[in-house]
């Protein structure tokens, strides 16, 4: 390795600061490039890690609600707040507008159809806002929904299908306040079956309950 830097030096000796770094990077860009990922690849382990690490504990999506990014964090900051978890843990997201059956809406981007899906179908979405029109959507690709009668719901107004209750009447809450319903449908909190963190979504209708 010292015999090369000095053949190196050699070579560069009597060449301008310009012309040396133009020398580098066409002889060397390779080595420049080794020794540029074996310096990040320490830095992106140890990011993923720790990504993998701090895995999100409540997930909560708004469909078809305007896309407000610092109402979603205040909201989801409040909610960390109540279930005594780091804001960074609690998700609270509304970039889920979506065209479905007969409801066809302009400018949507069309991933957020196959996001909403593929966490519904991974497990990562405890609780969804959504209204009644996608729900029976939902139900017609063979989504089920928890009964509302595993929890403690108090007086909050509840929403009953074939005589099961399966959610909570959002616009006869307290928790309206932090949405504007521009759908004019019934808009509904519901679980999806899938959802496994049972003690979040007890504690998110209790702040519901709290809220109204």
């Amino acid at each position: 390795m010292r015999e090369q830097i000095k053949i190196i030096r050699q070579r560069m000796s009597c060449m301008t600061a310009g012309e040396r770094v133009s020398y580098i990077i066409t002889y060397y860009w390779y080595h420049i490039l080794g020794m540029a990922a074996l310096l990040f690849l320490p830095v992106f382990l140890a990011v993923h890690v720790a990504g993998a690490m701090e895995r999100t504990e409540f997930t909560c999506v708004l469909v078809n609600q305007a896309i407000d990014y610092e109402r979603d964090d205040e909201l989801g900051e409040r909610l960390a707040d109540w279930l005594g978890l780091k804001a960074s843990l609690v998700e609270v997201d509304s970039d889920y507008n979506i065209s479905y059956g007969d409801v066809q809406l302009d400018g949507v981007n069309e991933s957020s159809y196959e996001k909403f899906f593929f966490k519904w179908n991974n497990k990562e979405l405890d609780a969804v806002i959504l209204p009644e029109s996608f729900y029976e959507y939902c139900k017609e690709l063979g989504g089920s929904f928890r009964d509302l009668q595993e929890f403690e719901t108090g007086d909050l107004p509840l929403y009953e299908d074939s005589g099961t209750i399966v959610g909570v009447r959002i616009e006869e809450t307290g928790l309206l306040n932090d949405l504007s319903n521009e759908t004019g449908e019934v808009l509904l909190l519901v679980f999806p079956e899938s959802a496994d963190r049972m003690e979040y979504c007890q504690s998110f209708l209790d702040y519901i309950q709290e809220a109204s």
